[in-house]
């Protein structure tokens, strides 16, 4: 994720709300930003997502740091094209607060995806401006309109062992999200197929190519992760014929609906020619 927005962020911010020594201290320091002087790291305590951004819009406004914010999380790569992106935002109206890309949802492998999803990828600064929520936070203070652009980019959070999905199920869990957890005295041995049972029936067959910088980590993982993802291929080699057909008809459907977006003349200004 740190080199894919290299090019088009000028500061990074972190809160970085691990306790005690960082695990991330030496990776953020050797990326592009932490050799640059790009980097600006918060070692608040967590108390919630909301809270989390919070401090890093804190930190944008002290540092004056510009007119458009990036929003992505650790476990979204970009591709190339973002740096543009990013270099023709003054190009937007004024009356526009957001541009928003589509996401790959990666399940369980790195060949398959739930959905792609519009998702915000910047949003305009100004004063006011705060996050609410402790999970599945909202950004508040904005009342523009939005773009979408026609661009894709993954999402890879869902794509390693089972046990972190299921032990990010409990963490989202205790902050007020709904849903069935895992207890935790079943974490370490459970039954990962009827763990996720309702979720294969809606994997989508990935025919499209990672973010280069995504590729590079991706073929370091895979060997870790052989045993996961051949169990996900099993249980996908499983769908029936309707499941099949309907997945086909989800694949267009996706498809018309992050393409459609080359028809506003606004997005194809700020897309790379």
């Amino acid at each position: 994720m740190l080199e894919s927005i290299a090019d088009a962020a000028n500061l990074l911010v972190v809160n970085d709300n691990s306790s005690g020594e960082s695990p991330h201290e030496a990776v953020l320091a050797a990326s592009r930003f932490g050799m640059e002087g790009r980097l600006i790291v918060d070692r608040t305590p967590f108390d919630g997502f909301g809270a989390a951004r919070n401090v890093c819009l804190r930190l944008h406004a002290q540092r004056a740091a510009g007119d458009w914010v990036m929003f992505v999380d650790a476990d979204e790569v970009l591709g190339p094209q973002v740096g543009t992106i990013a270099a023709r935002l003054p190009l937007v109206p004024p009356g526009y607060d957001f541009v928003d890309g589509y996401t790959w949802h990666f399940f369980a492998s790195f060949d398959y995806y739930t959905s792609i999803e519009r998702r915000m990828m910047f949003f305009r600064y100004r004063a006011g401006l705060k996050w609410e929520g402790a999970v599945h936070e909202r950004l508040t203070g904005l009342s523009g309109k939005r773009l979408a652009l026609p661009y894709l980019y993954g999402h890879y959070g869902h794509t390693l062992e089972p046990r972190r999905h299921a032990e990010k199920g409990r963490h989202y869990s205790s902050l007020g999200a709904p849903g069935e957890v895992l207890p935790e005295d079943r974490l370490g041995d459970f039954d990962v197929s009827g763990y996720f049972r309702p979720v294969y029936p809606r994997l989508l067959r990935f025919a499209g190519k990672h973010p280069p910088e995504a590729q590079k980590m991706l073929e370091l993982l895979a060997p870790r992760l052989r045993r996961e993802h051949e169990l996900t291929q099993k249980n996908v080699n499983l769908q029936g014929v309707s499941v099949k057909v309907s997945n086909v008809l989800r694949r267009c459907y996706y498809e018309v609906r992050w393409r459609s977006r080359f028809m506003e003349p606004l997005s194809r200004r700020l897309m790379p020619s």
